[in-house]
């Protein structure tokens, strides 16, 4: 209405001036009620301008104004039009794959749509709750302007295709990618549209954790076995003065002959206990003549035996009457091999010196004299060396019968574990699942032989099953110096650092236990585990192997291969945990079998409130957001 008022006045006065006024007033006003109907500004701008005395250059500068204006309607188009601009994002929904989001937009953008001079900059923002996060931008241009970015024709119209990759976080599992597209035309500038493109991500992968749950630990445990009878030896040894073969009474009342003595006197006919039988062996040192040394040895291999004999006799012990019983062995004469031993492990001065003489002479005669020399010459070969090397060594060997299971848990539970003998302590921890029992078994086991492998690796089995990754972590670590490289603990470290969020100190670890030959099963899927995380679906399952696992069903989800992990599922039987329902009503719904969505939904719910929490934002059921028995479900 006012802009016709105005345009009556314009009319009246240029229609006196000129034709051509009149001309470009009626321009004016067609451009007025099509682009700016009822602006006052644009309205009375004209009138003031016109109603003053019209010139030539007034004239130009109407005419430039009503470009400037016009130049505007190019940016109004294309946001009017801009729903007709079509983008697919593929996938739709966005899926998370090895922690990232990949982003590809395919842009269609329809003829006659682009201006020639306008740039369109399109941006992609992914909205969630606690923020957004923009991906790198795409910037288009018309025809006529001059910059390097791809060019859409306004006749024909165009299209280009974008990537980005977002870095997961959890705060993006409910969100929506919007682009966001602005225009700009010389100095002018315009918000073309913000529209939604795909709504949440699948992060179907994150079920990972809830699988190394269901699983349960993969610790592996070293086997232990023991047979029906063990063998034993018990040792002691027996020195002889220089040149006596006499056993002195001050020997026989050494802690490793009465001991010895003891085993002999007591135990031979005893039903748990049997000797086998009993080796002597006589040694003399090497600094007397040969013919004298083996006198030596033949005379204390006698008093040693003779001392056997009469214990023996003493317990009236069976085997007496066995002429093959003890069996009396000698050694040459002169006991080179036991002075170089003994020399290595001695603090003699100048012993290098010494080890070098038995070294470069190998005539007895000559190392005689140059020993005896070396001799004279360091008393400590005389009073250190020498003296041990003029011995008897008395060992029994016998034989124990081994408990039955049920005797060796009685006498661990009980206050009888220090009976147990090593092999019978390590073999009776493998019989309970009771875990105190077995930590106290294995601890016993590691008083008896403080680095024993065994019991350091089980022990650390124990920790790592009961939640104590610090304590199970420690003692992987004791035995892997103990035994460098065992494919077994280095397979037990891996789990561990897993366990406690280090996935690449176990990925090392599970390689390194790989390169030393370990054959585990629980290898495989410590490395399964990984290749889920890492987005690997074809290796996991592969390393997963033949046994049936969610984490293995989750991989076959994740790989497309819904029947074959439908069929995983199904040979795990029933499980605790409602995410193991959850993850069958995901199968369940990319087969678009909706009784079994919904049945597994309402398992899951029932065993997890938190699993309601989930399903209402997780895409993988987006096609039933709407349906009434599913928000009856997850409400």
């Amino acid at each position: 209405m006012e802009l016709s008022w105005y345009y009556g006045k314009m009319l009246q006065n240029f229609t006196k001036k000129s034709l051509f006024g009149f001309h470009l007033l009626k321009t004016l006003y067609r451009f007025a009620v099509i682009k700016y109907i009822n602006r006052k500004s644009f309205s009375q701008t004209i009138y003031l301008s016109i109603m003053k005395k019209l010139t030539f250059n007034y004239l130009v500068s109407i005419v430039t104004a009503v470009l400037l204006l016009s130049s505007c309607g190019g940016l109004d188009k294309m946001a009017d039009k801009a729903k007709e601009l079509k983008n697919n994002v593929t996938p739709n929904p966005l899926e998370m794959h090895g922690e990232k989001v990949p982003v590809a937009i395919a842009g269609v953008i329809p003829p006659k749509y682009f201006d020639k001079k306008a740039i369109l900059v399109v941006t992609p923002v992914l909205k969630y709750a606690t923020g957004e996060y923009a991906l790198k931008t795409q910037t288009l241009q018309g025809e006529k302007v001059e910059d390097n970015n791809p060019v859409i024709s306004y006749k024909d119209g165009g299209s280009f295709n974008y990537s980005d990759v977002i870095p997961y976080t959890d705060e993006m599992r409910i969100s929506t990618l919007e682009l966001r597209m602005k225009g700009s035309r010389g100095d002018e500038n315009a918000d073309i549209i913000n529209v939604e493109v795909a709504k949440g991500i699948n992060v179907t992968p994150r079920l990972v954790k809830y699988g190394t749950e269901i699983d349960g630990p993969k610790f592996i445990e070293i086997p232990v076995t023991i047979d029906a009878k063990s063998m034993d030896l018990e040792s002691a040894v027996i020195l002889y003065l220089m040149q006596k073969s006499d056993i002195r009474s001050t020997e026989l009342k050494k802690e490793e002959v009465t001991k010895l003595l003891d085993l002999l006197t007591k135990t031979t006919d005893d039903a748990e206990k049997a000797l086998v039988n009993v080796e002597i062996s006589s040694y003399a040192s090497p600094d007397g003549p040969e013919e004298l040394n083996q006198k030596l040895v033949d005379g204390r291999g006698k008093s040693a035996q003779d001392f056997v004999s009469k214990s023996l006799k003493k317990a009236k012990a069976t085997v007496t009457k066995d002429p093959t019983f003890v069996v009396k062995a000698t050694t040459p004469a002169e006991d080179w091999d036991g002075f170089k031993k003994e020399v290595e492990g001695s603090n003699v001065q100048d012993k290098e010196l010494i080890l070098r003489v038995l070294s470069m002479y190998s005539d007895p005669i000559v190392r005689e004299r140059e020993i005896k020399n070396i001799a004279e010459a360091y008393t400590g070969l005389k009073s250190d060396v020498l003296p041990k090397l003029r011995r008897s060594v008395i060992s029994a060997k016998y034989e124990s019968k081994v408990k039955t299971n049920d005797q060796m848990l009685q006498l661990a539970a009980d206050s009888g574990i220090n009976t147990l003998k090593l092999p019978e302590v390590l073999y009776t921890a493998t019989l309970t699942k009771d875990a105190s029992l077995k930590e106290k078994l294995y601890r016993r086991a590691l008083v008896i032989e403080p680095n024993n492998f065994t019991a350091l690796n089980n022990l650390g089995v124990v920790q790592g099953n009961g939640g104590n990754l610090d304590g199970a972590k420690a003692s992987f670590e004791q035995a892997n110096q103990i035994q460098a490289g065992n494919g077994t603990v280095l397979c037990n470290l891996g789990t561990t650092a897993f366990a406690q969020g280090n996935m690449d100190q176990a990925e090392k670890y599970f390689a390194d236990a790989k390169a030393a030959g370990c054959q585990s099963p629980y290898l495989g899927y410590g490395q399964g585990v990984i290749n889920i995380i890492k987005g690997q679906y074809p290796e996991a399952i592969q390393n997963f192997g033949a046994e049936n696992t969610f984490n293995k069903a989750l991989a076959q989800t994740l790989n497309k291969q819904n029947a074959e992990s439908e069929s995983t599922l199904a040979a795990m039987g029933e499980k605790e945990s409602g995410w193991f329902y959850y993850l069958k009503a995901i199968v369940a719904s990319k087969q678009s079998k909706d009784d079994a969505v919904f049945a597994n939904l309402k398992t899951a719910a029932g065993k997890n409130a938190a699993v309601k929490a989930y399903a209402k934002g997780d895409v993988e059921f987006i096609k039933y957001w709407e349906n009434e028995t599913f928000k009856t479900i997850v409400e």
